[in-house]
């Protein structure tokens, strides 16, 4: 498994939430996926306290490798842009759902907690679970 394979289940998982997939919902889905699956996922990224919490560069690399190869398309009608699969995208997840099975349905459900919570929620309840990553926050609980 890939960042990439990873953030595409994220944006799969996504789609019914009241909250788009966001770069932020993509980056603290990430970082959830990191923290709380398995333990060779955690050497997939690389996290340190930033502006927003949990920040880690390679993802915004791994969405723009997504969108270039037409997996995710981006949506920018709304003030924040936003990331939904395309076609091929969505043959793609249901490959990596063959081939993880129950581990691809976790990572969606990740994508479908981050979009279910608004910024500002997600982020105190990221901050209260992992408060180092709370040092460096532009946002005060």
């Amino acid at each position: 498994m890939t960042q990439e394979d990873v953030l595409l289940l994220i944006v799969d998982g996504g789609t019914d939430g009241p909250f788009d997939v966001d770069p932020m919902r993509l980056m603290k889905g990430g970082f959830l996926v990191a923290q709380l699956g398995r333990e060779p996922w955690r050497e997939l990224f690389s996290f340190r306290a930033y502006d927003y919490g949990p920040f880690d560069r390679t993802i915004y690399n791994s969405r723009d490798n997504l969108l270039a190869r037409g997996l995710l398309e981006l949506d920018s009608t709304s003030h924040y842009a936003s990331y939904r699969l395309t076609e091929s995208g969505r043959q793609r997840a249901e490959e990596l759902t063959n081939e993880l099975g129950p581990d691809a349905a976790w990572i969606r459900s990740i994508g479908a907690y981050v979009t279910s919570r608004s910024f500002t929620a997600l982020l105190n309840e990221i901050y209260t679970q992992y408060p180092q990553y709370a040092e460096r926050s532009v946002m005060r609980r």
